[in-house]
C-alpha cells in the first residue's frame, strides 16, 4: 500500500469513527453529512467521494459497530481463563454498558429500518456471531452449566425468534432499551426463573 492509499484509508477511518460517534449518541437522522465532516476533519466532498452519500456511509459505519462488538465478544469467549458463568456475566454487564450510550434511533436504524442493513445483520448473525456463541454453549455444557440436553437447534430458534420481534414489535423501543437487553440475555442464558442471586436494571 503506498503513501496515497495509507492516507485514504486513514481518512476512511476518520470518517466511519466519527459517524458512528455521532450516530450512537444522536441517531441517524439527526445527524447531517456536514457534522460528520467537521468532527472527522475531512471536507464532505471527501465523504461522497469515499461513499457516495449517507445511506452508503451508514451502511458501512453499521458494519464497523457489529465489527468491534464482535471482536469484543470474540476475546471474551476465546479467554481461556475465564469460567462460563463468568463469560455470560461480563457479556450481560458488556452489552448493558454499551446500549446505556446509543441512541434508540441509531438501534432502531440497526435493527429494522434498511433492507440492505437486515441482510448484512441476519448474514453476520448466522455467520459469525452464532459459531461463536455455540463455542460459549459447548463450555457451558462441559461445566456443567447448560443441560446437556438443550440442542443448538433450540438456542438458534430462540436466537432467531428475537431476532424476528425485534425487526416487527416497534414498540418494543418505548421502555428503556438497556433494561429490556438485560432482561432478554439474562433470561436466554438462565431461564424465565432466572440466577436470582443477581438484580436486574440497576
Amino acid at each position: 500500500m503506498n503513501g496515497f492509499e495509507k492516507r485514504k484509508e486513514r481518512k476512511k477511518r476518520s470518517i466511519l469513527d466519527a459517524s458512528l460517534s455521532l450516530f450512537a449518541e444522536y441517531g441517524v437522522q439527526k445527524v447531517s453529512i456536514q457534522e460528520i465532516a467537521a468532527k472527522a476533519q475531512v471536507s464532505q466532498v471527501t465523504i461522497y467521494n469515499y461513499f457516495g452519500g449517507k445511506d452508503e456511509l451508514v451502511f458501512e459505519t453499521i458494519k464497523k459497530f457489529f465489527y468491534e462488538r464482535f471482536e469484543q465478544f470474540r476475546h471474551i469467549v476465546r479467554d481461556p481463563d475465564r469460567s462460563f458463568k463468568d463469560k455470560i456475566n461480563h457479556v450481560i454487564l458488556e452489552k448493558k454498558e454499551n446500549i446505556l450510550h446509543l441512541d434508540p434511533g441509531f438501534l432502531q436504524t440497526v435493527l429494522t429500518d434498511h433492507p440492505g442493513i437486515q441482510e448484512f445483520v441476519q448474514s453476520f448473525t448466522q455467520n459469525e456471531t452464532i459459531p461463536l456463541l455455540m463455542e460459549l454453549i459447548e463450555q457451558g455444557k462441559k461445566e456443567g452449566d447448560v443441560h446437556p440436553d438443550i440442542s443448538f437447534r433450540s438456542v438458534l430458534f430462540f436466537i432467531n425468534a428475537f431476532y424476528q420481534a425485534l425487526q416487527s414489535t416497534d414498540h418494543l423501543f418505548d421502555e428503556s432499551i438497556a433494561a429490556f437487553t438485560e432482561e432478554i440475555t439474562h433470561m436466554f442464558f438462565y431461564g424465565l426463573a432466572g440466577d436470582q442471586s443477581q438484580h436486574l436494571n440497576q
